[in-house]
């Protein structure tokens, strides 16, 4: 135990991708004999007991999972960890819940610098990185048995196309790009899980379960996507990256969020980011910041055979580009990223002062 005071915490989610991004920080809290639980907050009926029975501090990776708490009449203190690595999307701090988190945690100082561009007053942040990055970046894995199990061929090239969501909504998002890749040997489509079963009318492997992506970039030779954190995934293992180039993405602007309520940011400070928004001449800006998210290749859609034979061909073009994203998308991945964010955490409970460890 890490607190000289036992502190109950709750590890609390409502879907499977929150849930799998918490999960090695509440295994490792656990193995350190922490007084913890993982408990799925329901996104109906959430006005039951079992929440006047939560911890009075909660860990959470998703804003709106606090936000169902708080009005269900949960008080108490707040710990957040991010589940992804994409700055380019809108989510990133616009939203009232985050300002006022008690420990928020930046996955990397990418992050730190947009929200303090957004709010300069906002003091409760540290720099954490991903609770998942130990496995991921630690593990190993037999790339001749996993290809086998998938019906893969491990002595040719294999191509990884793992898009955000959207595919349901727009005819040019997310899943409807496999199209493009019609006729590549060895492709595996591993699809947002909001758009699983739309991934099946395409002929190439899927995995087992949605969101079953972390092996499929290890073993991948190069890693399609457009704004999706998997790409800020893909090149910290440094694989050659392609990007969609798309007339427009979902949570992206200058696109309308889909929550009606709940902005920290005011009307006349989101229509002066949305109108920042170039997305035919510059689709990888930053939501919030002056910068580009490019870390390899970008491809309009129906080059993409031409763009993968070129990554596969030269696949350090962009080291370089890769390096400084790698930087500033996730801090420290170097195997003890849950061993730090368990003392910075125990820490501020014990004494209510943040204190950046790493």
């Amino acid at each position: 135990m890490y607190s000289s005071q036992p502190q109950r915490l709750d590890f609390i989610y409502s879907a499977e991708k929150e849930k799998s991004a918490l999960l090695p920080l509440y295994t490792h809290m656990r193995q350190q004999n922490s007084s913890v639980r993982m408990v799925k907050i329901h996104r109906r009926n959430i006005f039951k007991s079992y929440i006047r029975n939560l911890a009075p501090v909660v860990v959470a990776s998703y804003d709106m999972t606090l936000d169902r708490l708080k009005k269900a009449g949960w008080v108490g203190r707040t710990v957040y960890v991010d589940h992804g690595l994409s700055p380019v999307k809108y989510y990133a701090y616009r939203y009232e819940t985050f300002h006022d988190i008690d420990l928020l945690f930046y996955p990397g100082p990418i992050f730190k610098k947009i929200m303090t561009v957004l709010n300069p007053e906002f003091k409760q942040g540290l720099l954490g990185g991903l609770p998942k990055m130990d496995e991921f970046m630690g593990s190993k894995i037999n790339k001749v048995e996993y290809c086998a199990e998938l019906g893969l061929d491990p002595q040719k090239p294999i191509v990884l196309f793992a898009p955000t969501w959207g595919g349901k909504y727009e005819s040019s998002w997310g899943i409807n790009n496999a199209r493009y890749l019609s006729g590549i040997p060895n492709l595996v489509i591993s699809p947002h899980p909001a758009d699983f079963k739309a991934a099946k009318r395409f002929n190439a492997i899927l995995p087992k379960q949605p969101g079953t992506t972390n092996d499929l970039i290890k073993i991948a030779d190069v890693v399609i996507s457009d704004v999706s954190s998997i790409v800020g995934e893909a090149a910290l293992l440094g694989k050659p990256t392609i990007q969609l180039e798309l007339p427009n993405y979902p949570g992206c602007f200058p696109n309308l969020d889909k929550r009606k309520k709940g902005d920290w940011l005011d009307a006349k400070r989101l229509s002066f980011y949305a109108q920042q928004a170039d997305p035919i001449k510059r689709p990888f800006k930053l939501a919030f910041l002056d910068e580009d998210w490019v870390l390899g290749y970008t491809s309009k859609p129906e080059n993409l055979i031409d763009t993968v034979e070129r990554a596969l061909a030269e696949p350090e073009r962009f080291a370089e580009k890769r390096a400084y994203w790698n930087e500033q998308n996730c801090y420290m991945p170097d195997g003890n990223t849950n061993e730090r964010l368990t003392k910075m955490i125990f820490h501020y409970l014990d004494t209510g002062v943040l204190k950046q460890f790493g």
